[in-house]
Parts: C-alpha cells; sequence; structure tokens
C-alpha cells in the first residue's frame, strides 16, 4: 500500500497526514470540535486509502496479569471477563501475551491495557466509517514505540519522547516488554530539559516502589531528541549510579525505517507516524466494527489480485498454444508436402509401368493392361520391400522383453544395421555390448546365466552369436590368464544378433 491515512491524536487536536511511499505530507490541524469536524469531513472527500490512528493520551491505562495457560474458547473467555473487571465502560481495550512462564505452571503473562475516555475517539472514528474509509486499527504510542528499542542492551528501560501538544511520554520496558506508560503535559513556563529531568527522577522512583527496579540497579533512560537539543539535554541531565541517561538521535532513528522526512525539532510524532506505516503492530484497540470496511477492502484487493493472476495465466495458456499450434500447422505443411510428392511419384510410376504386348489399350483410358507374370513380380517386388520398413520397437521386442528377464545384464552399447541375408528378405543384424554384474567370483554361474539369456532370445526369433565372452572356459583357455592379462572387464561380452522378417 504505498499510500496511507495517517491520524495522530492527543488531547488537544488531531492532526491529519497522507502518507505516500516513504514520505509524511504537511499536517493538517483539527480542533475537537464542530470546525474540526467539518474540516476532517472536507480532508477525507478526495481520499480513499487505509487509514491509522495513532492516539497520545493520558487515559491510557495498564495492568499485567499472570493467569494460567489456555487456548481456544477458554483463553478467549478469560480474556472477555478480565475486559469485563477493568474496562467494562469502553470498547477500546487490548490484551497482550507477553510470554509464556518457564516454571510452575507456565503460566501466561498478559498486559492487559486500554483507552479509558472513548469519547475523544468516538467523533472521528464516526466520520471515518460514515465515509466507508477502512480503518486498518487504532494504536497508541507505548505499543508503536516498542520497534525502537529492541536494539538496546537494556534490562531496565525507560524510553522518553516528546510529542508536540500532547506531552512527555515515558514508557518503561522490563526485558524488552512493556510494562507501564504515562503522559506528562509539558508546561509553556518549562523547558524540554526541566521537565525530562524532573519526570525521569519522579518515574524512578515509582519504579522502585513497585519493586520492579531492584535496588542497586541502574536505570537506562533513553530519549528520542534533535540533535541540537544535546547541548542543553547535557547541561540538565547527570548519569549516576540510579540512573544513566543515553540519546537517540531522531533523524538517524528516521533513517533506520527508511522515513524520506527531514526532522526539524524533537517532536517525535511524525516519526512514530511513519513508523506506524511500515511497521505496523499486530496488536490494535479496534474492533471488527471499527475495521469492516478494512476487512472488505483487503477481500476486493484479493480478488483483483486472484483475477490479475488468472488473467497472466490465460494470457502464458494462450502465447504457449499459439506457439504449439504454429509448430502443428509447419508440421502440417511438411506432411502435405510429401503427400504431393508421393502423389507425384506414383503418377510417374503407374505412368512408366509395362504395357500389354498385344498393344490393345485404350489411348483414353491413360493406363496399361499388365500381363498376369508382371503382376505377380510386382506384387513380390512390393511384398519384399515392406520388409524394409519394419518400426525399431517390434525389431527390439523380443531383445527388451529378454533383458527385463534377466536384471544382471547390464547394456552398455547397442548398435544394428540393415543387411541382405538372402535374396528375399532382409535382416536386422544387432551388435549387443553388455556386462553381467553381481557375480562375483562365480564365474560359472555368470557363464550359465549368459547361456540362458542367449536360449531367450533364440526362442525369440533371433538368431544368436557369441562374439566376446567373459571368460573362456574352452579347453584350450586360460581363466587366470583371461583375467590377468585383459584390460577390460572380465565380465563384459558382445553377441551379435540377428533379426529377420517373418516371410
Amino acid at each position: 500500500m504505498s499510500r496511507k491515512i495517517l491520524l495522530f491524536l492527543c488531547s488537544e487536536n488531531v492532526r491529519a497526514h497522507v502518507w505516500n511511499k516513504g514520505v509524511l505530507g504537511e499536517p493538517l490541524y483539527l480542533q475537537h470540535n464542530a470546525a474540526g469536524q467539518e474540516s476532517f469531513a472536507d480532508f477525507l472527500q478526495t481520499l480513499h486509502a487505509p487509514a491509522y490512528l495513532l492516539v497520545d493520551l493520558i487515559e491510557e491505562d495498564f495492568r499485567q496479569e499472570i493467569v494460567p495457560h489456555l487456548t481456544g474458547a477458554n483463553y478467549q473467555a478469560l480474556i472477555q471477563r478480565k475486559f469485563e473487571q477493568y474496562y467494562r465502560n469502553t470498547p477500546f481495550r487490548m490484551a497482550l501475551l507477553q510470554q509464556r512462564q518457564t516454571e510452575g505452571r507456565r503460566d501466561d503473562e498478559i498486559l492487559f491495557s486500554s483507552l479509558t475516555n472513548p469519547a475523544r475517539i468516538s467523533g472521528w472514528l464516526e466520520q471515518l466509517q460514515e465515509k466507508k474509509i477502512p480503518v486498518v486499527g487504532i494504536y497508541s504510542v507505548p505499543h508503536a514505540s516498542i520497534p525502537l528499542i529492541k536494539d538496546i542492551d537494556s534490562d531496565h528501560l525507560l524510553l522518553l519522547s516528546w510529542e508536540k501538544n500532547a506531552g512527555l511520554r515515558q514508557s518503561y520496558f522490563l526485558n524488552k516488554r512493556l510494562r507501564f506508560s504515562r503522559l506528562t503535559p509539558i508546561s509553556p513556563n518549562s523547558t524540554f530539559a526541566d521537565v525530562i529531568a524532573t519526570e525521569s527522577e519522579r518515574t524512578h522512583q515509582y519504579l522502585q516502589s513497585l519493586s520492579l527496579t531492584p535496588q542497586g540497579q541502574q536505570l537506562n533512560v533513553h530519549i528520542i531528541c534533535h540533535a541540537k537539543d544535546r547541548t542543553e539535554l547535557d547541561n540538565h541531565l547527570v548519569s549516576n549510579q540510579s540512573i544513566q541517561y543515553a540519546y537517540q538521535d531522531l533523524q538517524q532513528l528516521g533513517k533506520q525505517i527508511k522515513s524520506k522526512n527531514i526532522y526539524t525539532d524533537s517532536d517525535a510524532a511524525p516519526l512514530l507516524l511513519n513508523l506506524l506505516a511500515t511497521k505496523t503492530p499486530r496488536s490494535s484497540y479496534a474492533i471488527p466494527t471499527h475495521t469492516h470496511y478494512f476487512q472488505l477492502w483487503q477481500t476486493q484487493r484479493g480478488l483483483f489480485g486472484l483475477a490479475a493472476a488468472i488473467g497472466l495465466a490465460c494470457i502464458v495458456w494462450s502465447t504457449l498454444s499459439f506457439i504449439e499450434g504454429s509448430g502443428i500447422n509447419e508440421e502440417i505443411d511438411t506432411f502435405k508436402m510429401q503427400a504431393r510428392q508421393m502423389q507425384q511419384n506414383a503418377q510417374q510410376i503407374v505412368s512408366n509401368f509395362p504395357r500389354a504386348a498385344n498393344n490393345s489399350v485404350d489411348p483414353s483410358q491413360g493406363a496399361a493392361n499388365a500381363s498376369a507374370s508382371d503382376m505377380k513380380s510386382a506384387v513380390t517386388l512390393f511384398r519384399n520391400l515392406q520388409q524394409y520398413a519394419v518400426p525399431p520397437d517390434k525389431i527390439l521386442k523380443g531383445l527388451t522383453t529378454a533383458l527385463g528377464d534377466f536384471p544382471r545384464i547390464q547394456t552398455s552399447k547397442i548398435s544394428w544395421q540393415m543387411m541382405t541375408v538372402d535374396a528375399n528378405f532382409p535382416a536386422q543384424v544387432i551388435t549387443f555390448n553388455g556386462e553381467l554384474i553381481d557375480f562375483g567370483k562365480d564365474y560359472r554361474g555368470a557363464l550359465n546365466y549368459l547361456n540362458r539369456f542367449q536360449l531367450m532370445l533364440t526362442q525369440a526369433g533371433y538368431t544368436v552369436t557369441p562374439i566376446k565372452l567373459p571368460l573362456d572356459f574352452s579347453t584350450q583357455g586360460s581363466i587366470s590368464a583371461d583375467i590377468s592379462e585383459n584390460r577390460e572387464k572380465p565380465s563384459d561380452f558382445s553377441l551379435k544378433i540377428i533379426w529377420r522378417p517373418q516371410p
């Protein structure tokens, strides 16, 4: 999705952006009143793209629970009971499974959170649904910030970010898992550095009261800011044994998420919106009613994609069919040419056919009467010529059957040629080179096996003559001499196989 609608909602206003191919457009600031709603409706009038709503409100509550490990309907029932127990008056609630314990009953650790003031959001959602804008989800800054801490090596991390018109957001991560977050508005009379120094110390004391940071354990405070604010922050923030301050350059973080925007101050809202567009969290405060049009939009895109795939497959099939048809047409033209040539040869044969000696020929018929002896000779010659057009599968059928019955004979090479053995019928002379396998030193057994093979070929109608046997077992031969002197394999053999057509 190259185009998206990104909304940042805080207690002061709503800022709307159009995100397109990695570039966050200029913001449109909308107030929480009727005029702002009207301007928002005009803003949506010309847009139809997926909408992402990012909220940064004080009214966000976090509770961590350890519950029995359940699955399926039992798990969903447990989550619903917790929602009714903690957040009955708001539909914007979420349960995030963080981990399963490794000891004891291996219970689940779940972070429950909600936006406890739904009136802040409902009016803007109604505008989106009225315009049938596909809403992808409703997200909060703490949950959207999770990808920013994946490369930070710290078990106790406090991530600080400043959002213009919202305030200072502090999110605490224990072992890279979000535990709680709080938003502190910044007074116009206070500086960015003063608020960070004061609020980070308060948060540290709060974490110690909850025993989240053990005594003697250092809290790592990472501040998302612009490079030009580093000097002022360094003058106000001093690391000690309890707190260690570090900085995350806003522009560098933007490059890591492939954002094409230029950040001019420490306002982290544009960075978080770009992060939301590129690395959208799986969990959302939205319910199915809010995302109904997004589901329809996804289904529509899926159908369009399926139709495109089917269309492409049809084009490929048509192309292949055209290519195949072209080849068939070429073959048809070749066959037609051969047929015309054969017809011309036949006409030539008929025209040159011997005429009767008595010259009793009707000139109008264009043919002649042949004698009985000439006709007999022609038929005999025709039958003899047919013997030369035997297909190879008929010649090799008996040999193939024999090889199937003798699996310990391995074929090395087969060659054949046609030759005239007698005056009437041509013969096919097959030279068969093979090898006897898996006999070891059982030479007599190998030779008997070969003899049975030759006998089966003879029964199939072949004339078999050995050219070279594996070993010479005659009284004049020497087995040891054959083995030591012959450089070829002692199991190699060659046979001359003659196939004759049946008259």
